[in-house]
């Protein structure tokens, strides 16, 4: 039975490279990857941008930065490809290919850990390289590919590190995972789920400490230079500025609810920004039609943002600062006040941006996935430079810069985590877990972990939509299969019994 087979006798990569029907699967992935690349770069010749965000990457990617306004790790990885080529095509296809590799690692890394029927894979592999999702998503210039295939290795390091750990593992998974903290602050949450499993692990004391020491001086090392750079140019200390911004923004949905606070009794230090943000809630309480009514990036990054109003007093008499060591420098004071206003009001803060922003999680919306380029039919003089182009135009095969594809996938995950809610449920109602392997319910184990430390971390942090999702959904899908597979058979099973 599913869950509870025997793991092949040969190794990893005997077993992929010698079985038959790996064979066929790989020449079969193999195809459809060539087709669905071929596609997309028929129909969409130029890669996809989203502004500002892509902007942003590429300067600091001709700059050379440490800091910027998001993570540099994707701005680094630009610069790393562009030392060979400039091309558009080449990143793209860069892209598209290390993505499609991290898939077919995990797929076949489950194929031979859990043994799952020959049908049941070969069904599952076509549904996960047929996804559309993923040629659409390394076609844009942001790290949301990167930081998809960074996150489908490191899940996969996991599944092996609960199988058979060795040193060289345990310390390339150390590499793997500060490279996605280089790349999106959502890997925020890793080590906690890495930290663990080494702990828990029947490995020599002398590799597991190894291991710990690994991760943890990476991240502190990277952190440290990161604030170092910060204060250097800010003097202020602090890792991520937009993580500042993005905790006040997200706190204000909160308290747009809330009766005001006198500025008087606020602490000190944000009696003059919690004014702003009085005077802005009054202006729009009595509208019908609210700027924030749905959670989304209005006061992060729309101008008429309390936020964005008070950085632009502090700052009005200045005219030399560059415009992002300004907005860098805010970035403390508005993670300390949007720390306070959410203790103020936990409630608040659970019903109108928590809530909403689970229902996004089972939803995502598609944002700017749906839209080539944002509807724009020009790109920003910093995206011609970094490719070399004559000129800033963005031609493509249609008129309408509508992605209709993307459309579909907002209820369809909605489908997908309903059904995984519920058959891990019932799995584990019926003492599934104990009807493993140890090795596989191990791996039962840290897929529910991972799938949970997501919803969490995407729920409290920021607006989610589905770019933000494509890993999780990547890596629940199959599980989500096994599980209602499992169920059948011990349906079967009982029945058959019963009519004994």
């Amino acid at each position: 039975m599913l869950f509870n087979q025997p793991i092949p006798l040969q190794s990893f990569k005997q077993w992929l490279l010698l079985d038959t029907e790996n064979k066929r699967l790989f020449w079969f992935s193999l195809i459809i990857m060539i087709v669905s690349f071929g596609l997309l770069k028929f129909t969409y010749p130029y890669p996809n941008f989203l502004q500002p965000d892509s902007m942003y990457y590429e300067e600091a990617a001709l700059k050379n930065d440490f800091i910027n306004y998001w993570p540099i790790g994707y701005s680094k990885f630009l610069r790393l490809v562009s030392v060979f080529s400039r091309s558009h095509l080449l990143l793209v296809l860069l892209q598209y290919l290390l993505l499609m590799a991290s898939v077919l690692y995990f797929l076949f890394t489950i194929r031979y850990l859990l043994s799952p029927g020959k049908w049941l894979f070969r069904s599952l592999l076509t549904v996960s390289i047929f996804n559309p999702l993923l040629p659409h998503i390394a076609n844009i210039v942001s790290s949301d590919c990167l930081f998809t295939t960074l996150s489908l290795v490191w899940f996969t390091q996991l599944l092996w590190i609960l199988y058979r750990p060795n040193l060289r593992l345990l310390l390339f998974h150390a590499l793997i995972l500060t490279f996605a903290f280089m790349v999106r602050f959502s890997a925020i949450w890793y080590p906690f789920i890495s930290i663990p499993v080494i702990l828990l692990i029947s490995i020599p004391n002398r590799n597991r400490w190894l291991s710990l020491a690994s991760i943890i001086t990476f991240l502190l090392l990277f952190i440290d230079c990161t604030e170092y750079e910060y204060h250097k140019i800010t003097r202020t200390t602090q890792y991520a500025a937009f993580g500042g911004w993005q905790m006040a923004a997200n706190a204000l949905y909160a308290y747009a609810y809330a009766d005001p606070i006198d500025p008087g009794k606020v602490p000190h230090q944000f009696q003059n920004l919690h004014a702003v943000v009085n005077h802005h809630m009054d202006s729009i309480r009595t509208l019908a039609d609210r700027p924030d009514q749905e959670i989304g990036i209005y006061y992060l990054w729309m101008y008429q943002s309390p936020l964005k109003q008070f950085a632009k007093h502090q700052w009005q008499k200045d005219l030399k600062t560059p415009l992002f060591i300004k907005w860098a420098s805010m970035g403390p004071l508005y993670g300390a006040y949007g720390r306070w206003l959410i203790t103020q009001h936990p409630w608040l803060f659970i019903k109108h941006f928590a809530w909403p922003n689970l229902m996004r999680y089972y939803q995502p919306p598609t944002v700017s996935l749906a839209m080539y380029n944002l509807g724009d039919p020009t790109v920003d003089s910093i995206t011609v430079t970094w490719f070399n182009w004559k000129n800033n135009q963005l031609p493509g095969r249609f008129q309408s810069p509508k992605i209709s594809v993307m459309t579909l996938f907002t209820p369809l995950l909605a489908v997908i985590n309903t059904l995984f809610i519920c058959s891990v449920l019932i799995f584990l109602f019926f003492s599934g877990l104990k009807q493993c392997s140890p090795t596989n319910k191990n791996i039962l184990s840290i897929i529910m972990m991972v799938w949970l430390g997501n919803l969490f971390f995407s729920v409290v942090s920021a607006p989610t939509e589905l770019r933000y999702q494509i890993f999780p959904i990547i890596i629940t899908l199959p599980f989500c299969l096994f599980i209602v597979a499992w169920l059948i058979q011990v349906s079967k099973t009982e029945s058959a019994a019963s009519l004994v």
